[in-house]
């Protein structure tokens, strides 16, 4: 798998990618950045885990309240089994003809086959990323600050 690492297009009219399972999650944040999109999708394994690792743990990352689960971010995946390739042809995320099979796919952990490939959800880069950092005075005041923040 490590060789199916590579973004096979770009649809950025439809904002939707078609990459190759094995490619890390910086990688693919790299080689998509090159186009001006992104996928968002950000686990704490960023660097060592690859999309189809994600489809297959069913991922989540630290930005999911932006760019939803890896489950929202899939649109269409290449399935390898024993017995045959599934490939959803339609690249929308939703049809409604019966149970969607990538549903099943997600979170199986490879006991059903091999995830080869996905379409995933891409958005723009943003224009600014800004990072900051706030200093308290001693612990007390930072749980209070974000307990009130979760508030």
């Amino acid at each position: 798998m490590s060789r199916m690492n590579k973004i096979v297009w770009v649809d950025k009219d439809n904002m939707i990618a078609c990459v190759q399972a094995g490619i890390r999650g910086q990688d693919l944040e790299r080689d998509l950045h090159m186009s001006g999109v992104q996928s968002g999708h950000e686990p704490d394994s960023m660097e060592f885990s690859t999309l189809g690792g994600w489809i297959s743990t069913r991922a989540s990352g630290m930005k999911k309240n932006t760019y939803g689960n890896i489950e929202d971010i899939v649109q269409g995946i290449t399935f390898v089994t024993p017995t045959g390739t599934f490939k959803k042809n339609e690249h929308w995320p939703r049809i409604s003809a019966g149970p969607d099979f990538n549903q099943l796919i997600l979170g199986a952990e490879g006991n059903l086959g091999v995830v080869t490939e996905a379409i995933i959800k891409i958005r723009p880069v943003p224009e600014v990323q800004q990072f900051d950092s706030i200093i308290f005075p001693n612990f007390e005041n930072g749980v209070k600050f974000m307990e009130e923040m979760s508030k």
